[in-house]
């Protein structure tokens, strides 16, 4: 399987689904949209992170680091017109054969759309057939409604634990995380 074969390290993710396809990033898919998205205030809340405002450079330097083997970045595109609209993120534990994911929805229009739920089957599968992953796992901040309402009454995953005010936010509050899994199956 992937994770065994060297060959396989750092091949890239081509995934059509849905009307999206998920690829790997590059650093030419950093297009002032997507900077000005990734950005935003929005953007910033969900994952629980300060201000961060990449240049275009620092965005594009931030995808390199992923090398297609440990972690991913993977760009959600809408195939009617070729519009990056979400990522995720996938940190993998290649000893253990589990995922960590991340996601994020940006581009205006498109909050609140069911994109990640027209892509996450398409995804875990991938990375259960071909990266030879067992789990996946999704730490969601217990105040992040919109990413909430992805992996709730998602059947693929389950709520596997809440953690009390595990994290702090930018503004020094104290958040809830929700940890939501997905197994292979057998």
């Amino acid at each position: 399987m992937a994770s065994n074969n060297p060959n396989l390290a750092g091949i890239l993710i081509y995934i059509e689904t849905n009307g999206y396809l998920l690829r790997s990033l590059t650093p030419n898919d950093v297009t002032p949209d997507f900077l000005k998205w990734m950005n935003s205030q929005d953007m910033m809340e969900g994952l629980n992170l300060p201000p961060l405002n990449f240049t275009h450079q620092q965005l594009a330097d931030y995808t390199k680091q992923f090398d297609n083997h440990r972690n991913y970045f993977i760009g959600i595109f809408d195939k009617k017109n070729d519009l990056l609209v979400g990522f995720y993120t996938i940190d993998v534990n290649l000893n253990h054969k589990v995922g960590h994911i991340t996601a994020g929805v940006g581009a205006p229009g498109y909050p609140g759309k069911p994109v990640l739920w027209a892509t996450i089957d398409a995804l875990l599968d991938h990375f259960y057939l071909y990266r030879d992953l067992h789990k996946m796992a999704a730490r969601i901040l217990a105040k992040n409604k919109r990413m909430l309402f992805c992996f709730v009454k998602n059947p693929r995953f389950n709520l596997e634990a809440v953690l009390k005010e595990e994290c702090l936010a930018p503004d020094g509050e104290r958040v809830d995380i929700l940890i939501f899994s997905s197994l292979r199956h057998k």
